[in-house]
């Protein structure tokens, strides 16, 4: 996984009234070496070096000194910090990912939300889309191992499900509730329309990395495109007022 540097970017504030002001960025229980500001060369070695080697062979047949080989450092070292693999797991890559990646996660889809006035609701739904598509695609070592190592140790799960979901759910409400107001949605549940985006935009994802060959992909825009359409529109034949569609 290619990073920026060995610092960690700036927390992003959203302005008043937009869909990011109001709601808290979330809280992050760091390990001590990682509560300042910035973090050294080693520790960023360190954390490259797990999500390679834990992508390449899983977490159960991944060994520290491995870890410490691609790292460039010694394996006493890691264990300085971390007692055991599984802390380095734990203590190291899921705290560093809400860490790090929060302002990727959160501050590109706040800038896209924030400016939403100036464009039409397919137009904001499409920057979203690929923005969280690109974010997917270019981190899915990472992705990949730690949803296959939640499955045996859920725990891993808790700084997402405890601290990054929360905001990204609340963000995402909080501009389909103003899109309703706005009359450019219809009164739809706002969390069930929330998750059918979620879904459409990692199921993309991991069908497109899972399958490349088994289905006839389009270039990327065009799926994206695609995507939305039916999302916004729907398959049947059919609009509202029992109108056949164009």
């Amino acid at each position: 996984m290619a990073t920026s540097g060995p610092h960690s970017p700036k927390e992003p504030e959203g302005p008043q009234g937009s869909p990011a002001a109001d709601i808290p960025a979330p809280a992050v229980d760091l390990p001590e070496f990682l509560r300042s500001e910035e973090m050294t060369e080693k520790h960023w070695r360190i954390l490259e070096a797990a999500v390679e080697v834990f992508s390449e062979k899983g977490f159960g047949a991944s060994r520290t000194k491995e870890i410490a080989a691609a790292a460039g450092v010694s394996e006493g070292t890691i264990f300085n910090y971390f007692k055991t693999k599984k802390d380095l797991l734990t203590g190291l890559l899921l705290p560093l990912f809400v860490r790090y990646f929060r302002p990727l996660v959160a501050h590109s889809v706040e800038k896209i939300l924030e400016t939403g006035e100036e464009k039409n609701l397919e137009e904001i739904l499409f920057s979203l889309m690929q923005d969280r598509i690109h974010l997917l695609r270019n981190n899915f070592p990472l992705i990949k191992t730690v949803a296959a190592e939640a499955a045996f140790h859920p725990e891993l799960l808790d700084p997402i499900r405890e601290k990054i979901a929360p905001y990204m759910i609340g963000l995402g409400k909080r501009f389909l509730r103003r899109e309703k107001e706005r009359g450019r949605i219809r009164d739809v549940d706002e969390e069930t329309a929330l998750r059918m985006l979620m879904s459409i935009i990692l199921g993309y994802v991991v069908a497109r990395h899972t399958f490349p060959d088994l289905f006839d992909w389009k270039e990327e825009e065009e799926e994206i495109r695609a995507m939305l359409d039916i999302y916004l529109h729907g398959v049947s034949g059919e609009r509202e007022g029992g109108k056949a569609s164009p």
